[in-house]
């Protein structure tokens, strides 16, 4: 869906919730890709994964598929999972029922698709980046891969023989990848 002519962000903000999602940028409405069945077991397993680290460690909460807006960009983004740690966290629960949450998470996680344009994955990382997310992590699983970008670092690609953490977002977050991307392999039949 493509709106017809520019629209504000807040004239955004006020139309229904789409499935799949639907983002805003630079005055025009974006959906994003349908997920894959890979795509899909990926988030779920690593929502299930940060869900688990974070009832028993309490530094924040794990959401998928949140719109967050940045109203300096006129922006409103999906990533599909993220996490905020608690101090930054909307304060009511007015605040968590009012749809887009006009906080930047500190973890955005985006698993690319067959259908992601290479472009748009690009462009929503540098966003992120610019916004002041202090870790993204792009996931391909179509490469078993991890790209783990922080501000001001150089992007380190994972493979599935390494181990993924979550500093400075998440004080002891560690996860093999051999056992996320496992999960593409569970009761296939080659």
């Amino acid at each position: 869906m493509v709106a017809t002519k520019p629209m504000t962000l807040d004239q955004f903000l006020e139309l229904p919730e789409t499935e799949p999602p639907s983002e805003f940028v630079c005055g025009r409405i974006v959906e994003k890709p349908m997920p894959t069945w890979f795509h899909s077991r990926i988030a779920a397993r690593l929502a299930a994964l940060l869900e688990m680290y974070l009832m028993e460690h309490d530094e924040g909460y794990v959401n998928v598929e949140l719109r967050h807006a940045a109203r300096a960009e006129a922006r409103a983004y999906v990533p599909d999972l993220s996490v905020t740690r608690w101090e930054r966290a909307p304060s009511t629960l007015a605040e968590r029922r009012e749809g887009a949450i006009e906080t930047t998470p500190d973890l955005a996680v985006e698993t690319v698709s067959p259908d992601d344009r290479p472009g748009r994955v690009a462009d929503k990382l540098a966003f992120y980046l610019r916004a002041g997310v202090p870790l993204v992590w792009i996931i391909d699983p179509d490469d078993r891969t991890v790209s783990v970008y922080r501000p001001t670092e150089q992007v380190r690609v994972l493979s599935e023989a390494d181990t993924l953490d979550a500093a400075p977002v998440l004080a002891s977050f560690s996860l093999r990848l051999a056992g996320l991307f496992g999960v593409l392999s569970e009761r296939a039949r080659d």
